[in-house]
């Protein structure tokens, strides 16, 4: 009988490495294919293209960084992410697994905003709402502080590799009184959209109101008058983003000192989710540091706990009346006060 259950178990534990072999051999190939359409798109497609229609030409340029930028997300990001968060807790629990086979009504409505969102269709109708506040310029603000009074930050003494992190981390102080201002009670209605989540799979960080615009006046306009140039943005904006998905998975860990200092983990971030909020939210920022610097760092983050919003919510594909009545909410909200 011992013998019968020890071959069992070695037979479970050679799956067990098969599996997790066949991921890694996975997102190996997958990476090469993708450097290789990268490598397509540079040196075979022109960076400047002159489009005829209708007696009318329209001439498109800075392709390249167009389409490398413009497919990054879903061609990149995300699919490292998913392939992270599978190797890390088996095909059975992971988000590629559950989006597939069988997504829950609030995973649809994730992947209903990262389609409309990959399709900038949600990206037109938040400039709609916002009477085109999201148009404005970091970097046209910046220029036009400097030809008035002489004053811009220039970091290009430092190297790349190291501006990246400073800037991340100027990044993510600004994003936690970003968020701070999305808990509160008049921005609140738009940032429960991303709140009314039910489930975690890597794809809920994308599921965002398209009127939510706290973060392009306390974020992108700082950041782009401290002199953050576009490449360093991009490199941040990719360890956001992977951050974002991975904090959002089926991930079930606290990521030990770095969760706790440098990293908010995967289960701090489901206790800023939580549904009982008997206990005020914290964990506002992606850099844990300024949680406890700002006093809203609670931990003990537990890996089954309910997460949700008290506002009842349809879930689904059909996501247009929630993001209509989240809209009215937040205007109304200026002059009629709401529980939630």
């Amino acid at each position: 009988m011992a013998l019968a259950e020890t071959s069992l178990t070695l037979e479970g534990d050679r799956r067990a490495i098969m599996g997790r072999a066949a991921i890694v051999l996975g997102l190996l190939v997958y990476a090469a294919l993708l450097g290789g359409a990268w490598w397509a798109v540079v040196n075979l497609l022109p960076d400047q293209i002159t489009l005829q229609a209708f007696g009318k030409s329209k001439t498109v340029s800075d392709l390249h960084n167009r389409i490398v930028t413009g497919i990054g997300l879903v061609a990149a990001i995300l699919p490292t992410a998913l392939w992270i968060e599978c190797l890390a807790v088996g095909w059975e629990r992971c988000s590629t697994r559950r989006l597939i086979l069988g997504p829950t009504p609030s995973m649809r409505t994730d992947l209903t905003v990262l389609v409309l969102g990959q399709g900038h269709v949600l990206e037109l109708a938040g400039k709609v709402m916002m009477l085109g506040a999201s148009m404005i310029s970091g970097i046209a603000i910046r220029d036009w502080i400097q030809a008035r009074t002489g004053f811009a930050v220039d970091p290009s003494g430092l190297p790349l590799a190291l501006q990246v992190p400073i800037y991340f981390y100027v990044y993510t102080f600004f994003d936690y009184w970003t968020h701070r201002l999305d808990h509160s009670r008049f921005f609140w209605p738009l940032h429960r959209y991303h709140h009314s989540a039910e489930d975690f799979c890597v794809v809920t960080s994308a599921r965002q109101h398209p009127a939510a615009f706290s973060a392009i006046f306390v974020i992108n306009l700082p950041l782009a008058i401290l002199g953050a140039t576009p490449a360093v943005m991009i490199f941040v904006s990719v360890v956001v983003t992977t951050v974002g998905f991975l904090i959002h998975s089926q991930l079930q860990s606290d990521w030990g000192w770095v969760g706790r200092w440098v990293i908010q983990s995967p289960l701090h971030h489901r206790l800023h989710h939580k549904l009982d909020m008997t206990h005020p939210t914290g964990h506002f920022a992606m850099a844990p540091i300024w949680d406890r610097l700002f006093g809203t760092w609670y931990g003990g983050a537990e890996p089954n706990l309910v997460i949700g919003v008290s506002q009842p919510y349809r879930h689904g594909f059909w996501i247009v009346p929630d993001l209509l009545r989240d809209y009215w909410h937040f205007w109304s909200g200026f002059v009629v006060r709401r529980s939630e």
